[in-house]
């Protein structure tokens, strides 16, 4: 079995060019509507659990803003740990998210940062939880998996590999 890793990014293009492609065709001819509204929808949900995304721009990060603002007019709380930038606060209130039902977590260990991520994906009051780091090992990616289902929070971690593959080549 092959892993096929796209960036969210485009994942987000290419689910917006359909869009428009299926609102281009409802002139046209007749389009079955489940499809549209799966994918409406898509760009403002996120599934149940873990998710790596291998890049850390802010350009991933625009594409979850709907996603963001959705999790945060249900009332739930949307965390953010250890980003490694500015967070652009103004696009954030622009996109609809509630400045005061998220919040920023800095640490710079990685043992804070998944002592962090897992209790707040616990938390029954947290929809998402965003986090920067390293790969995730199989047993850290488990126990982070527990926590998401038992909190019924989504968890996407912004992965640095590029780092990872260079400390890798500096041990080799």
């Amino acid at each position: 079995m092959s892993l096929v890793i796209t960036p969210l990014y485009l994942l987000v293009r290419q689910a917006r060019q359909l869009l428009a492609q299926i609102n281009f065709n409802k002139t046209r001819q007749p389009v079955d509507s489940n499809n549209i509204h799966a994918l409406q929808t898509a760009l403002h949900a996120w599934p149940v659990g873990v998710t790596e995304v291998t890049a850390c721009g802010e350009q991933e990060l625009n594409g979850l803003l709907p996603f963001l603002a959705s999790m945060t007019r249900r009332r739930k709380w949307v965390v953010l740990v250890a980003p490694p930038y500015a967070l652009p606060t103004t696009r954030f209130h622009r996109a609809g998210v509630d400045p005061s039902r998220y919040m920023v977590v800095r640490t710079t260990s990685a043992e804070g940062k998944r002592w962090a991520v897992q209790q707040a994906l616990r938390s029954r009051d947290c929809g998402a939880v965003l986090f920067w780091s390293m790969p995730l090992e199989a047993s850290q990616r488990l126990r982070l998996e527990a926590a998401a289902l038992e909190g019924e929070a989504s968890c996407i971690g912004f992965i640095d590999s590029f780092n990872k593959l260079i400390n890798i080549h500096k041990a080799a």
